[in-house]
């Protein structure tokens, strides 16, 4: 290791003639301590944006080592396919990263707000594999997902329970849910089998729960799944049949990301979701108030920070 030269105790004082330079330039060395590449908080990390597509869910994980894997893609809900929200808002933040391949795509299910985006970044991108909970479902949308997976022989997998990505670097994506017998007898089929990831880097951890509701938080904590996360994505854009009391007392995040579209027809967040999360004092960023958030996480810690401006629908 290379070591300052020696100076002597006289020059030393010469060369701060005052007390107070002295403790000028330690305010100075400390500031450019803290910003150093080889300080402790600037330590290898893993980043999460969750983008602003309005009313739809996109999230991009890049591990330490620039591994990535994209979470839905966002789109029109209940709408015909159009690639509006892939081409000009999905395409162009996964480009500014510089990125021409995207190691996993997740699927959580096939909603058009979830696959509408996908489908162009299928087309732009190399892709290392898609992962997807395979729901019977025949929208024109979902329908070209599977053909574009096809064409481009792109390797595909059924999202189970127990599967896991390891990136290579520390961090792993584990598939909690849906079970291989999927949830039948539910208000909303597809969402009851959203597929949810826990992603883990070191003590840190996210929590992307797609559009599950009540059932599939019930479901996942009568099966012993570990869902104690520092970061909880908000399921189905702060829905109230999602986000129960008891999902979020065995949750624990300390962060909150509700992706949600300006005035959206649904009433998402619901005030009631809204509540639980401001009773347990968690942070809340939303996509239609924040625009997309980007959460950076190293092995013992966290930051969050808006970093685009809103999607007006």
């Amino acid at each position: 290791m290379l070591q300052p030269p020696s100076i002597s105790e006289d020059r030393v004082r010469k060369l701060l003639p005052s007390r107070n330079l002295l403790i000028l330039i330690g305010l100075v060395l400390l500031t450019i301590l803290a910003w150093s590449p080889f300080s402790a908080d600037n330590s290898k990390a893993l980043y999460a944006y969750f983008l602003d597509v309005g009313q739809g869910d996109c999230i991009l994980i890049k591990t330490p080592s620039g591994r990535t894997m994209l979470v839905d893609g966002g789109g029109r809900p209940n709408s015909p396919y159009t690639d509006v929200i892939g081409r000009n808002v999905v395409v162009p933040a996964l480009r500014k990263q510089g990125l021409n391949r995207i190691d996993v795509v997740v699927l959580t299910h096939p909603h058009d707000d979830h696959v509408q985006g996908l489908i162009p970044v299928l087309q732009d991108f190399r892709i290392g594999m898609v992962l997807d909970p395979a729901l019977p479902h025949g929208s024109d949308s979902y329908m070209r997902f599977l053909a574009e997976v096809k064409k481009r022989k792109i390797p595909y997998k059924r999202a189970v329970r127990g599967q896991t990505v390891n990136f290579g670097d520390g961090v792993c994506a584990i598939v909690l849910h849906p079970p291989d017998e999927r949830l039948k007898e539910v208000s909303s089929y597809l969402n009851a089998n959203s597929v949810v990831l826990r992603v883990t880097y070191g003590s840190s951890s996210l929590l992307l729960t797609g559009d599950a509701e009540k059932k599939a938080e019930d479901e996942m904590l009568s099966a012993g799944m570990n869902v104690e996360s520092d970061v909880l994505k908000v399921a189905h854009h702060g829905s109230r049949s999602a986000t129960s009391e008891h999902w979020l007392d065995r949750v624990k995040p300390r962060i909150a990301v509700i992706s949600v579209g300006q005035g959206n027809q649904f009433g998402h967040p619901s005030p009631e979701v809204l509540e639980r999360l401001a009773r347990r004092r968690i942070r809340v960023f939303r996509t239609d108030c924040n625009g997309a958030v980007m959460i950076r996480m190293t092995t013992r810690s966290l930051r969050v920070k808006p970093v685009f401006p809103s999607v007006k629908d």
